[in-house]
């Protein structure tokens, strides 16, 4: 019987070229990003760390997750619409006998063959990508240049059982869809797709979504130096996605209804055929949506959240910084730093910050437990010299060695007062009963502790003590003279970099491009991919319609008609989806908004937004047309007749 099948599943691959030529597609691109990220990773964990193996994986694990979800989320939905399409041939195997279980076997083998067809191809595809991804990381100096892909045939096997997994979890439930199809709808002369839309996968869809929004409201609720953390976006948007997923003929039927509606008013001839299309093809337009929707809501969380978190940082390093200069070097300073500064003639205050972790620990159990925090280490001194920090109870300006400070957020986490005794677990794990001395506001980019560089340096774990910035404020009138002092320092100290606020300001931007380059590069891969998928899709969802282009034709519609019936369409699709990916991206960025400066209306970049949104509008309404046209070249005889 497995011979059986697996032969029927390779005529029927070989003979619905067009469905599973999609299928195809989906299946290569999963392949080549899956088979990057495991040359990566393996390649990563082989080289020491000082070839750059844990800044490799580092990079690999977030980004392998989310192509992992994006080429889940293509392979999905492109294997759904193939099993969809073939409705009438599915209740034909029923008709002659074929069980349910048999059918899905059968759907099971089909996916078997076209992932089996893919791996060749896409792992060739995802080693060229591989080496280019490491080319490029290399080129932006974040890995060194002597970083090689040291792979074995594990790293290829392993990339394709997770897409031959991750193709056989896709076609699980549209296989078990697909066997519910009774026997007589074979006998009917044309099928009508199901408006029935399952109970259970609604409900799913309502749980994620609520789901979704519970985790938006946590993220608006969070405050401090670790608010809106860029991962989290993402991960917002994959669930939220999901949600989208399992509710897609909720969303095709209720855009084919509204629209649909639109286009019968404003265009009453091919108006009627375009509503009657979206009222009936809902689940065709809910999956050309999807992947559309996908790659908005991706593009635009992707680029947007560093872009407000930046800005939101730089606002407060403006008014944070009051210092006139900042003093860095690669590596750190030396721990004498500050008090070489402070020698400097003209000087007023020189306080040197790093940075550690501790953790506030709550309770006197055996195993007490409580938020973490980044905490800047400070050398004594007169910090409200060069730091303002938005102090809103105690002091700041001389930190002893049992004192500590607290953001708003930490200290409301901990519910702790100007003068309560706080108990820290430090970098080295032991613990240090301090007095808290001051609360303060401007946490983010900073920290959300601070405590004094004596206490800290008593717990380093890696050598001996070092600043990240000294900061630097001079006597009224002393400026020139301080930047004369600091600059024969660098003379003396050629590591040493001298910075004033707009120097200080330029390299922050420097260090942000370099930040964003991981981020394009991320987005520009899956963007591409999902570009396949939303091309792929359209691909299949109007190829398939070839006989009914013919059947229009043959009663006498035009086919310049033909054409502008799909050109609208294709603009309900568009539309549409960008109006739920920007639904997604704005709940997110709306989210991380609220966390971050207490606002709920983010300002994304208009010229960029309105590249993503023409970008994707202009690449769906030019493949709809293409494929149109490719489409009605066939004569509707040859067409009618399955040709």
């Amino acid at each position: 019987m497995s011979t059986v099948l697996f032969q029927l599943a390779w005529q029927t691959v070989r003979t619905r070229r067009t469905a599973f030529a999609g299928c195809f597609v989906a299946m290569i691109c999963a392949q080549t990003l899956v088979t990057a990220c495991a040359v990566l990773l393996q390649s990563g964990a082989r080289a020491p760390s000082a070839e750059g193996g844990q800044d490799v994986v580092s990079f690999v694990v977030p980004f392998g997750f989310s192509c992992l979800f994006v080429a889940a989320f293509a392979v999905a939905g492109a294997f759904s619409l193939a099993v969809q399409q073939r409705t009438r041939e599915i209740a034909l195997l029923r008709a002659i006998a074929a069980t349910p279980r048999q059918v899905r076997r059968l759907i099971a083998v089909e996916a078997m063959v076209v992932t089996a067809a893919s791996a060749a191809p896409g792992c060739g595809l995802g080693v060229l990508l591989a080496a280019a991804i490491r080319a490029r990381l290399a080129a932006q100096s974040m890995i060194p240049g002597t970083f090689d892909l040291d792979f074995g045939a594990v790293a290829l096997i392993c990339a394709v059982a997770v897409c031959c997994v991750t193709a056989e979890a896709a076609v699980w439930r549209s296989g078990r869809r697909a066997a519910r199809v009774r026997a007589v709808q074979a006998l009917g002369e044309a099928a009508v797709p199901s408006r029935r839309v399952g109970a259970l996968r609604t409900g799913a869809g309502l749980a994620v979504l609520a789901g979704g929004g519970w985790g938006l409201v946590a993220i608006a609720g969070s405050q401090g130096s670790d608010a809106a953390n860029s991962a989290a976006g993402m991960v917002m948007v994959m669930v939220l996605m999901v949600a989208v997923a399992l509710l897609a003929p909720w969303i095709g039927r209720s855009a084919g209804a509204a629209l649909g509606l639109l286009c019968r008013v404003l265009f009453p001839g091919v108006g009627f055929l375009v509503r009657a299309n979206l009222n009936l093809g809902h689940r065709r337009l809910a999956a050309a949506v999807v992947p559309l929707a996908l790659t908005v809501a991706f593009a635009a969380v992707a680029l947007f959240v560093p872009q407000l978190k930046w800005h939101e940082t730089q606002r407060l390093d403006d008014r944070r910084i009051v210092a006139d200069h900042m003093v860095r070097a690669p590596g750190g300073l030396p721990a004498t730093a500050p008090a070489t500064v402070g020698q400097v003639p003209g000087v007023a205050a020189a306080i040197g910050v790093s940075s550690t972790y501790v953790r506030v620990l709550l309770g006197d159990g055996p195993a007490p437990s409580g938020p973490g925090a980044v905490a800047a280490a400070v050398t004594s001194g007169p910090l409200g010299q060069v730091l303002d920090l938005g102090t809103s109870a105690g002091s700041l300006d001389r930190l002893g060695r049992n004192d500590i400070a607290l953001s708003e957020h930490m200290a409301g986490k901990v519910r702790a007062k100007v003068g309560d005794e706080v108990r820290l677990e430090m970098e080295s794990g032991r613990t240090e009963q301090v007095r808290l001395a001051a609360v303060y506001t401007r946490s983010q980019g900073f920290g959300d502790a601070v405590l004094s560089g004596r206490l800290a340096a008593a717990h380093r774990q890696d050598g001996p003590p070092v600043e990240d910035l000294v900061y630097v404020r001079s006597r009224p009138g002393q400026d020139r003279a301080v930047a004369d002092g600091l600059d024969a320092l660098r003379r003396a100290n050629p590591t040493w970099r001298m910075l004033d606020r707009a120097g200080y300001r330029a390299e922050a931007q420097r260090q942000q491009d370099a930040s964003m380059t991981v981020t394009y590069l991320l987005l520009g891969v899956i963007t591409v991919f999902t570009s396949i998928s939303v091309v792929n899709t359209l691909v299949m969802t109007t190829m398939e319609r070839s006989r009914e282009f013919a059947l229009l034709r043959l009663v006498g519609a035009t086919r310049r008609q033909v054409v502008r019936m799909m050109r609208l369409e294709t603009a309900v699709t568009v539309l549409a989806a960008l109006l739920v990916g920007a639904a997604v991206a704005s709940a997110v960025l709306i989210a991380f908004s609220r966390a971050l400066t207490g606002s709920g209306s983010p300002h994304p970049p208009a010229s960029t937004a309105a590249l993503i949104i023409a970008g994707a509008g202009a690449l769906a309404l030019a493949t709809g047309v293409a494929v149109t046209r490719i489409a009605l070249r066939e004569r509707p005889s040859a067409a009618l007749r399955g040709a």
